[in-house]
């Protein structure tokens, strides 16, 4: 039988683009290294590695020798490209409000056939600078703007395609139906049926549970009573589904109580989807307690999250007057001391 398929050539461009901010601290310092090119740091797009370099002090002459001093940028491109890639950079200082003007903002477009650099070699005067909005305690906030546009061509094989996975899909109906269910769960005064295979397939605990030695593994009625109606059922639905329940609007106070359970149940993934949702509410009055919160649950990417939130610039003092932070010092010093020497770090 002869093969069905058949061979299409594609070319394709794409565009892509970032906005990447640096923080140079320790300026004033860095006037030493006078036109030496420093990194100031380095990021991926479009495939490719890219690198933004300072130079804090070029000395420029003109026509008619007289020396003016500059700071100067420069794009780097550290990979080797396979094809042409168009690209326009901006790049502008902000100051503390994080606003930029025309007078320190930069532009240009440049194509890149190879891997080099293209920058601004009299981006502003040093004396400018020095007495700008843009260099406060000693630091500048520089963002970069960067966007690529590539082409490439692949040669595609037109095939029969074949559906995606459906077995989510049919668990959730199953878990719906509560066809062949053979396990009760009482919540309080509700009740939620499920299978104890399904269960114990996925997780550690009702895996002891239900097949171990445990009383329960007797038993097809079950009663929980430290986690709520809704959190139980919500936890059952992501066991069957790998999704949390269609409509349901998740709170930070749902995502707390969800994390909780997928912990004492062993749901490693609904927990980082739990974590990852806490992520989004974290501010100076809820820092605090999140951590806390992460520390107590075991949750290292959120605690490590937290971490670098509160010692973030300008945050640790807004996080220290929270209702929180007390209780945070009193129940993790060592996460408190982790803090500290971020802070000190950074400052």
């Amino acid at each position: 039988m002869s093969d069905p398929s058949k061979m299409v050539s594609v070319c394709k461009t794409e565009t892509f683009s970032t906005v990447h901010h640096v923080n140079i601290v320790g300026y004033s310092l860095a006037n030493d290294f006078g036109d030496t090119s420093i990194e100031a740091g380095k990021f991926n797009l479009a495939g490719h590695t890219w690198a933004l370099c300072y130079r804090p002090n070029v000395v420029i002459y003109d026509n008619y020798r007289t020396k003016t001093e500059f700071i100067t940028f420069s794009l780097v491109l550290v990979t080797q490209p396979k094809v042409p890639m168009a690209v326009s950079f901006e790049l502008s200082l902000l100051n503390q409000d994080g606003k930029s003007s025309p007078d320190a903002t930069k532009s240009l477009k440049r194509i890149f056939k190879e891997k080099g650099s293209v920058g601004f070699p009299n981006f502003m005067e040093t004396s400018k600078l020095l007495a700008s909005e843009y260099l406060k305690n000693d630091s500048l906030l520089v963002q970069c703007s960067l966007q690529v546009k590539k082409t490439s061509c692949t040669e595609k094989t037109m095939k029969i395609v074949v559906p995606p996975p459906e077995m989510n899909q049919h668990f959730g109906w199953l878990f719906g139906s509560k066809e062949g269910a053979d396990v009760t769960f009482h919540l309080n005064e509700e009740t939620c049926v499920a299978h104890k295979a399904i269960l114990a397939a996925r997780s550690p605990v009702f895996r002891a549970q239900f097949f171990g030695s445990m009383m329960e593994s007797k038993t097809d009625s079950v009663e929980i009573e430290d986690v709520k109606p809704e959190i139980f059922k919500a936890m059952l639905y992501f066991i069957y589904t790998e999704k949390l329940p269609p409509g349901e609007d998740v709170s930070l106070e749902m995502a707390q109580h969800l994390l909780v359970a997928a912990d004492r149940y062993g749901l490693e993934r609904l927990k980082m989807i739990c974590a990852e949702m806490l992520c989004t509410g974290i501010d100076a009055k809820t820092a605090a307690d999140t951590l806390a919160f992460a520390v107590q649950y075991s949750c290292l990417p959120l605690k490590d999250f937290c971490v670098d939130f509160v010692a973030s610039r300008e945050m640790l003092d807004e996080v220290m007057v929270s209702d929180g932070f007390e209780h945070l010092v009193s129940s993790c010093p060592s996460v408190l001391k982790e803090i500290l020497e971020k802070d000190k770090y950074r400052s």
